[in-house]
């Protein structure tokens, strides 16, 4: 096998390392790190959660002595230079006697971005970038962070299912499962790498559902964001939603209005339900500005968020330009019936940097707006 080849193979294995913190690094980047020694990998490591050891620390850790000489770390992510709840990692490394360093990808941290590779640089360590291939492929697995980093701001996400012919249900008011099994659990996937998520009303009153992540090793809640203008959802003439009366109520917060915040009743069952009530900016129209949520992420220290609709919430945020990110599930399903609801226009969108995946009959393309 090339050197290259090797190269590449190790850095792809540094991402594999990366994902095991997937979604439990916020809001921190996902980075994986693995030591070779001649032809073997004679350690590995990964950032498990913010505030716990970063990945070169994690490898030099599991490694137990002194990398020998010729050792090389690969890390999938630009090693930090600054100390926060931990210790700067490029002083780690030059610690270790560590005298080359293979980088998949630079960290955007205007705190970072390239100083640790120049205090690499400067204490005598050979440092090498990845192919531009696997540079980008590496940029992309922390893309919440990255644009965090960029914007100073948190990544708002748009999930969407839509029909053949563009339809979100086959029912308006009732639950439709627009995609098949794999999607769907495609979407638990997202919804685990995503600190937050957010509905609009109708989607909790129309499918009552939980908003939990539910994957092969157990279920897990984001904080549940549940943009309500009139506080509908706390109607008396519905059973309690979910998000309301689960074991995760805690983390359900109703974005409102001042209109919403007039309804005594819904406020009073809100506070029975120890259910969190916040006043959200209003747009020109009463409802809760499409603005507003990122202003709500701020304010909860969320980086991001993964919306998933129904069709009046994504069409808002679509036409206020709120939306960084964009999952789109096509389903070869058709629904011709006259109360079947049409969601938003999402052919003619561009979709940046996109990506294709195919889970049975159902294709989600998925990139940046």
């Amino acid at each position: 096998m090339s050197a290259l080849a090797v190269q590449t193979e190790l850095i792809e294995r540094t991402l594999v390392l990366a994902e095991k913190g997937w979604g439990a690094t916020h809001p921190n980047p996902m980075v994986g790190a693995l030591i070779k020694e001649g032809g073997e990998v004679v350690a590995e490591g990964y950032h498990s959660r913010a505030g716990s050891p970063h990945a070169e620390v994690e490898a030099f850790s599991a490694l137990g002595r002194k990398p020998r000489d010729a050792a090389v770390l690969y890390v999938s992510l630009e090693p930090c230079s600054s100390t926060g709840r931990t210790p700067a990692c490029t002083s780690a490394i030059l610690q270790s006697g560590i005298r080359r360093v293979v980088v998949g990808c630079i960290d955007p941290d205007s705190r970072h971005a390239g100083h640790g590779l120049e205090v690499l640089r400067a204490g005598g360590v050979d440092v090498v970038i990845a192919p531009s291939e696997l540079e980008e492929k590496a940029t992309r697995l922390n893309f919440i962070f990255n644009h965090r980093a960029h914007f100073k701001s948190p990544l708002i996400a748009l999930k969407m299912a839509l029909s053949a012919n563009g339809m979100v249900a086959e029912r308006a008011g009732y639950p439709s499962r627009v995609t098949g099994e794999k999607a769907r659990a495609d979407v638990m996937r997202w919804r685990r790498l995503f600190p937050s998520i957010c509905v609009g009303s109708g989607t909790i009153v129309a499918d009552d559902p939980s908003l939990t992540s539910r994957i092969s090793n157990g279920e897990w809640c984001p904080l549940r964001l549940v943009v309500d203008s009139s506080l509908s959802t706390l109607s008396a003439s519905f059973h309690p939603r979910r998000v309301y009366t689960d074991e995760h109520a805690d983390k359900t917060i109703i974005l409102t209005t001042p209109r919403g915040l007039e309804d005594g009743k819904s406020l009073s069952r809100a506070d029975e339900l120890g259910i969190r009530v916040v006043e959200a900016e209003s747009g020109p129209d009463g409802r809760v500005s499409p603005l507003a949520i990122r202003k709500v992420l701020e304010e909860f220290h969320m980086v991001g968020t993964y919306c998933e609709g129904g069709p009046a919430l994504a069409r808002s945020l679509l036409y206020a330009k709120e939306v960084d990110y964009m999952f789109f599930y096509r389903s070869s399903k058709t629904f011709h019936s006259p109360e079947a609801m049409y969601g938003p226009d999402l052919q003619s969108l561009e979709i940046k940097k996109a990506q294709h995946c195919q889970f049975g009959e159902d294709q989600l393309i998925h990139g940046f707006l």
